[in-house]
């Protein structure tokens, strides 16, 4: 019997009789539930597409660097805490950006000296943000080496009170993905944030 964790969501979706059959077939090959499996193939979406999101990121940083290299970018990075409670804390104690294995760490090399980073909290909010070093560090991770990369964020401030996602929203007047590791902000974006950080 498959166990339902207490935070999921029902999701009705139409899939084509084709694919439902292959469903089936999968299912009872591997002993699964069609539920089991639709999960499966939905969260390896999910990490393709954040691969491609990266990439595309990238080549438009690449693109654009000549016209930025003076500027503050912002970024807005999930701090892991539904995986890792202890990766979370360790980030705010350090006072660092972080990031953890494949292609999740590779967010942090795209990150420039001066860079904005607001560190954001599944559930909570935004927690703290400082400004990134242009020293990359890197360091093993629960016994797997290299697979932690992190930057140093310089003038770090530990909020006392985080900032929900919905004051986030308000305050930028635009929706982010907050599920995503890292997600790059516009200009106006990130200034309205740190205006609004500054004189909470």
């Amino acid at each position: 019997m498959i166990s339902i964790p207490s935070d999921s969501q029902l999701l009705s979706i139409r899939i084509p009789t084709t694919t439902v059959n292959q469903l089936e077939e999968l299912a009872q090959i591997l002993e699964k539930t069609r539920s089991e499996l639709i999960s499966t193939f939905i969260d390896g979406g999910l990490e393709e597409l954040e691969k491609q999101l990266l990439d595309a990121r990238n080549e438009k940083a690449l693109a654009s660097d000549t016209n930025t290299e003076s500027e503050s970018r912002y970024f807005l990075l999930n701090t892991n805490y539904n995986n890792s409670h202890q990766d979370h804390y360790t980030m705010l104690e350090n006072e660092e950006a972080s990031a953890f294995y494949g292609n999740w760490k590779e967010n942090i090399t795209y990150l420039k000296e001066g860079d904005v980073v607001f560190l954001y909290q599944s559930g909570n909010g935004i927690v703290g943000y400082g400004y990134s070093d242009g020293k990359l560090i890197k360091r093993d991770h629960e016994g797997s080496p290299g697979e932690w990369y992190s930057r140093k964020l310089n003038k770090f401030v530990r909020l006392d009170k985080p900032l929900t996602a919905k004051a986030c929203k308000d305050t930028t007047k635009s929706n982010f993905n907050f599920r995503m590791t890292m997600v790059s902000l516009s200009k106006e974006q990130g200034e309205a944030l740190l205006s609004k950080l500054n004189h909470a």
